[in-house]
């Protein structure tokens, strides 16, 4: 048996897995880098006619948005699932409840967290930072 022509022949098949593991690798790490988060508020969405003065904000889950719970909107999550933000320039972490919806135009490159959310992990003169998300159990 040659094994030397038997490796060779399947030489196509390891570069083909090294390189599929590099596309995933780089992917990753690029949506990673790409997601960003911003936050709302109960004058927020006064502000911008989402919601009347004085009228509740039921959010997707059916309750009443509170902005000073720590909660957030997004479609990239099932409603409910608790996630780990952290904020990429600083380090600071926050644990939230993905209880709303973000609008579809910033589906796939944002999360919206609510005031509070936001506060433990920037300042709300910020507005929008880089972070990462990961699943909590």
């Amino acid at each position: 048996m040659n094994w030397h022509k038997e490796f060779f022949d399947n030489t196509w098949l390891i570069w083909a897995v090294l390189v599929m593991c590099l596309v995933v690798l780089f992917c990753g790490i690029a949506n990673a880098e790409d997601l960003k988060a911003s936050w709302y508020s109960e004058a927020s969405l006064i502000k911008e006619g989402t919601r009347a003065s004085g009228e509740p904000q039921i959010m997707a889950n059916g309750k009443v948005f509170n902005e000073n719970a720590l909660t957030c909107a997004c479609r990239l999550y099932p409603l409910g699932t608790m996630l780990k933000i952290t904020n990429i320039e600083n380090g600071k972490s926050v644990i939230v409840k993905v209880t709303d919806r973000i609008g579809k135009r910033f589906a796939k490159s944002r999360i919206d967290l609510s005031k509070k959310a936001f506060q433990n992990i920037a300042s709300l003169k910020k507005g929008l930072i880089k972070i990462s998300v990961e699943e909590v159990n």
